[in-house]
């Protein structure tokens, strides 16, 4: 008599709200937390405002991973690349000024751009990628090749100073490199962890803590859980609108 596996599971939605909260956690610490430790605000008695905004940017230090990987995921299973790409473009040209109002605390500037751009400029170079292993070359080519795609997008991401820069592009194009051909548990960890140890290297060390995440990633089995165009729509406006929020809060705090 055969047993039905039981057991706890994170599916892809849980992830992206870990994502949503510990991306949250971050852009608090950004845009409120940041400004109480210039202006010497201590309310808390347990912790002192500057600890309190290193902790946070840690703990913000696993959202980036889970987009990346979810990136991945998505163009491997998404039915139209042009489409994706459409929705990720729109929504960085309106998270624009709500990002430089949170993070540069000026209306528009572009010496530092939002993270859906280095998300849209991933997306290209996973299309690149795919359509050089379509191509009927050698294993040197296809590798030379792909290198050479995942540099150019390095070298795009850097001086367009998008928010993680060349290494944020090294990390999608090696996740997905690695991933494509282990579609499995073990694939999908070994992915992420390659994609948290470029960021560790080519970004901030403090990158590290999203090794955190190879947790809830040990119990994602691959499936997309609860979904449905509303929630579609929350994942994808959340980011432009918690910021405009975020912005308007501190506004409120320095005046």
């Amino acid at each position: 008599m055969g047993t039905q596996r039981q057991g706890f599971e994170i599916t892809g939605t849980g992830l992206k709200f870990i994502a949503v909260i510990t991306m949250l956690i971050d852009h608090i610490a950004v845009g409120i937390v940041a400004n109480m430790v210039r202006a010497g605000l201590e309310p808390f008695s347990f912790i002192q405002t500057i600890d309190l905004y290193r902790l946070m940017r840690n703990i913000g230090r696993m959202a980036f991973p889970i987009y990346c990987f979810m990136l991945v995921e998505g163009f491997i299973h998404t039915r139209n690349v042009k489409k994706y790409a459409l929705r990720l473009l729109f929504i960085a040209v309106i998270s624009e000024i709500p990002f430089d109002l949170v993070s540069n605390e000026t209306f528009f500037t572009f010496e530092y751009n939002n993270v859906l751009w280095e998300l849209l400029l991933g997306l290209i170079v996973l299309y690149a990628i795919a359509e050089i292993d379509k191509k009927q070359l050698t294993n040197r080519q296809t590798y030379f090749f792909r290198c050479a795609v995942v540099l150019v997008g390095m070298v795009i991401a850097y001086f367009t100073n998008l928010d993680y820069g060349e290494a944020g592009i090294c990390c999608i194009g090696a996740m997905y490199s690695y991933y494509n051909y282990n579609k499995d548990k073990l694939g999908r960890i070994t992915a992420f962890a390659i994609g948290v140890l470029i960021l560790t290297i080519l970004s901030s060390k403090t990158e590290v803590w999203a090794f955190l995440m190879l947790i809830p990633m040990y119990y994602y089995e691959g499936n997309r859980g609860l979904d449905n165009k509303a929630l579609r729509l929350f994942f994808y406006l959340f980011y432009p609108v918690h910021l405009l929020v975020l912005a308007l809060i501190a506004n409120l705090l320095i005046s």
